[in-house]
Order: C-alpha cells, then structure tokens, then sequence
C-alpha cells in the first residue's frame, strides 16, 4: 500500500510538472478573443485568418466534448476501484495510467489548437498575443486580488 501511495504520488507530481511546462507556452486568450476589436487590430488581422481562427477553434472545440468525457469515464472507474474495500492495486494502477492517458490526449488537443494559432499567426504575432494577455491576466489578478467572489461566480464591483 506504501509503494502505491509513492508511485501514485511521483506519477501526479511528474505530470504537473510536464503540464506545467506545457502550458507556459500556452499563454492565449480563451474563448474567440480574435473578435475582440482590441486584439483584432492591434494583431491587424484579415477577415482570412479570422475565419481561420473559426474553423481551427471549432474543431478543436469539437474533439474536447469527446475528450474531456473520457477524461471523466476513466477518472469515475479509478474513484470505484479506489473506493472498494478491497484494493487491487495492479487495476488501479492500470487504470490511473488510462487516466493519465485521457489527459494527456486532452492536453495535446489543446497545445495542438495553440500551435495552430502560431501558424496562422506567425512568430511576431503570436508573440505579441503572448506578450499582451499575460500583461491582461497580471493586471486583472492586481484588480481582484484579496476579493471574494459571489455565489454566481462574478466579483463585486
């Protein structure tokens, strides 16, 4: 039970790590933020890469329904393996791997969308975009920092 616990803690601690890494690189806005007036001039976009952007965002979107609901089918079988009274550790151990498995194909769809950003972008652009949403995340965190939200997730104004 002691080696489990061990092996189950440095897999979690190895695949923050890596996803950690992974997603420095994927400092972008969520959502279709190339319609945004401000980000659509500022990157002085054409209305050819914008529906780029569209088509790109729809298909990723698309493969991450069936993607994050394999993520949570593997996440339910683990829970019941690890909550029966009797632990079969070689199962759970499997089917931890098939987790960790479904999220690593959920990240890679999401870092695939990011570099597909960068190819229609270009290297100045994207670096740009980079450059001006973390600058947007950090003033934001400055905004709300210390401030609670309420039960509809919003913060006071």
């Amino acid at each position: 039970m002691l080696n489990l616990n061990k092996v189950l803690i440095g897999m979690f601690l190895f695949v923050f790590a890596v996803s950690t890494t992974l997603a420095f690189g994927q400092e972008i806005p969520h959502g279709k933020w190339w319609y945004s007036r401000h980000s659509s001039e500022k990157l002085n976009l054409s209305d050819e890469e914008k529906s780029k952007l569209d088509d790109k965002f729809f298909e990723s979107r698309f493969k991450l329904v069936d993607l994050k609901s394999a993520v949570e089918k593997e996440r339910l079988k683990l829970d019941k393996l690890m909550e029966s009274e009797t632990l079969n550790e070689k199962a759970a151990m499997e089917q931890f791997k098939k987790l960790e498995s479904a999220r690593a194909d959920l990240a890679a769809e999401r870092f695939g969308f990011v570099m597909e950003v960068r190819n229609i972008l270009g290297f100045e652009r994207f670096l740009q975009l980079n450059t001006t949403f973390r600058h947007l995340k950090k003033k934001s965190a400055k905004k709300y920092q210390g401030k609670r939200r309420d039960a509809m997730g919003r913060y006071p104004e």
